[in-house]
């Protein structure tokens, strides 16, 4: 009847593959940036996948190390990650946000981990930095060096030491003793785990946050960590 007539009409106008395979191509040609976007999105969420694996891994070694130098309350409830290098640009652009959120927040563990990835000048100023650890002024040092237009130098970096009153020659032996660059290799090593490939990059949680982040994006990621704790 006049159902099964339309049934053969409908199979004849249908495509046949390689008429599917010629529209999908032609699509394909004209819109490039679908390709892309599908590719991009791929490879993103299979960074997010290897980035949150690495995390459960790596935890222990991210959050128990006690020779990483860390600022705010020892025994805080959330702790806040930040791989850094000191001649980055952006990395000086997220100092007055972290500051604020140590000021701020009384129950915040931040945990510096020295990243130098931008030539000699980093890599000297990170041993410095790790030296004055050691003599308790990181965060006066880092926030010196951090918030300096000054190019990075020795003649610089042993200044600001100076200016804060480190001991100048015992810093100079700290910057190469063995434990100072075991530090820098353990924090090399644990970028390359978690596929970081610059600075700044922040790790709040089970997130790892490349790039600077808002004061109040990091309140607001702060504010759901505990409200998820709470709930458990």
């Amino acid at each position: 009847g006049l159902t099964s007539a339309r049934a053969v009409d409908s199979a004849a106008k249908a495509p046949s593959k390689t008429e599917m395979e010629q529209i999908v191509h032609d699509y394909i040609m004209n819109n490039p940036q679908v390709v892309l976007e599908s590719v991009d999105n791929y490879q993103k969420k299979s960074m997010q996948d290897h980035q949150e694996a690495a995390l459960k891994k790596n935890k222990d070694v991210l959050l128990k190390d006690s020779n990483s130098p860390e600022a705010g309350n020892p025994n805080g409830d959330v702790t806040v990650i930040e791989f850094f290098d000191y001649n980055c640009h952006y990395c000086k652009s997220a100092l007055p946000n972290v500051e604020a959120l140590i000021a701020k927040d009384k129950k915040i563990r931040f945990v510096f981990r020295d990243f130098p990835i931008l030539g000699p000048p980093s890599d000297t100023a990170a041993r410095w930095a790790l030296a004055a650890q050691k003599q308790n002024k990181y965060f006066e040092f880092h926030k010196a060096v951090m918030g300096s237009k000054t190019p990075i130098s020795d003649e610089s970096l042993e200044k600001t030491a100076a200016s804060i009153g480190m001991k100048i020659d015992q810093a100079k032996k700290d910057t190469e003793s063995a434990d100072v660059l075991l530090q820098l290799d353990k924090n090399r090593s644990l970028a390359s785990t978690l596929g970081l490939s610059g600075t700044p990059a922040f790790i709040i949680g089970d997130e790892v946050i490349p790039g600077v982040i808002s004061l109040e994006d990091m309140e607001q990621k702060i504010s759901d960590i505990r409200k998820a704790a709470v709930k458990k």
